[in-house]
This record gives structure tokens, sequence and C-alpha cells, in this order.
């Protein structure tokens, strides 16, 4: 029984040992243990100090890093909410821009096409118009021509024949004035050409 006192005695004198170990990560100690979870994970390394009672000065220096470390990793958490927050807004709203013009693309588009069809229908319409409007021209052309096609036969056999009469006098003038201008001629001397005067 002594045995199993003195053993009881020393469990607890040791168990109830208090822990003065903090954990550093890099210049200052580590918040919490996500910190130092993720310290450890960059660098591999993790260093533990002893936190001594006895200097009180440190103490509290220690307690006024660890207290503005946990109010700058705060701070860094809501900056980090508010900007993650409006980066959702600004997708949300750039994505509801995009639907919003595909949307209007798509109008656009079909109205486009709905004039084109528009245009179509009303070119073939008045091409149809314009052919039959042509045929019926033609018919009426066609008993016209057949008329002045005739009367105009007539008129040119008539001018032909007086243009003939009339040129074949004119003609025998012209042949007449060609063999003077020729006999005249026929009497001059040819200049000489390699004759340069100086």
């Amino acid at each position: 029984m002594k045995k199993t006192f003195i053993f009881l005695i020393l469990f607890f004198t040791f168990a109830c040992k208090s822990n003065n170990q903090v954990y550093w990560c890099g210049d200052h100690p580590c918040i919490n243990k996500k910190e130092k979870e993720s310290y450890f994970k960059k660098s591999m390394i993790v260093e533990v100090r002893e936190f001594n009672k006895n200097d009180l000065k440190e103490n509290s220096e220690i307690d006024k890093i660890i207290n503005k470390a946990k109010k700058d990793e705060k701070k860094r958490i809501k900056s980090d909410k508010i900007a993650s927050k409006t980066l959702k807004k600004e997708e949300a709203r750039r994505i509801k821009e995009q639907k919003k013009l595909t949307k209007q693309l798509e109008k656009e588009e079909a109205r486009r096409i709905k004039e084109e069809i528009k245009l179509e229908n009303q070119i073939k319409k008045n091409e149809a118009k314009r052919i039959k409007k042509n045929k019926k021209l033609l018919k009426d052309t066609k008993i016209e021509n057949n008329d002045n096609l005739k009367k105009v036969q007539k008129n040119s056999d008539e001018k032909l024949l007086k243009n003939t009469i009339s040129l074949n006098g004119e003609f025998s003038k012209f042949n007449d004035l060609l063999d003077s201008i020729y006999k005249k001629n026929s009497i001059k001397e040819f200049p000489d050409i390699n004759k340069i005067p100086n």
C-alpha cells in the first residue's frame, strides 16, 4: 500500500505540472494550431520555447505579441471574408451582365434574320412584278415593232437608193480631182532628204 501511495503522489506531481511551452511561427508565437500547422507545412520547422514565470517582462511582451498576432489574424480573416464576398458579388454581377448581353445579342440576331427574310420576300415580289411587266411590255412592243420594222425597212430602202445615186456622182468628182493632183505633182522633183542645211 505504501508503494501505491508513493506512486500516486509521484504521478499527480508530474501530471499536474503546468505546460509553459509556446510554439513560435518564425518571429512571433503561433496563435493557434492551424497557424502552427500551416507554418510547419511551409517551412518544416516549428520552434518551441519555454515560458518563464520568473521573467515577467518577457511574459508581458510575449502576451502583447500574442495578442497583437491574434488581432492581426482576426483582421486578416475579416478582410479575406470581405474580399471573397466582394469577389463573389462581382462575379455574380458579371455573369448576370453576360447573360443579359447574350439575350440581347440573340434578340438582335433574330430581328436581323427576320428583316433579311422580309427583304428577300420583298425582292422576290418585286422581281416577279418586274418580270410580269417586262412580259407585257414585250408583247406590246412586238406588235408595234412589226409595224415600225416594215416602215423602217421601206424608208431605209429608199434612202439607200438615193445615197447610191448621189455617191456615184460624188465618186466621179473625187476621181477627177485625184487625177488632176497626180498630174501636177508628177512634173515636180522629189526633195533630197540626205541634204542637211548648215
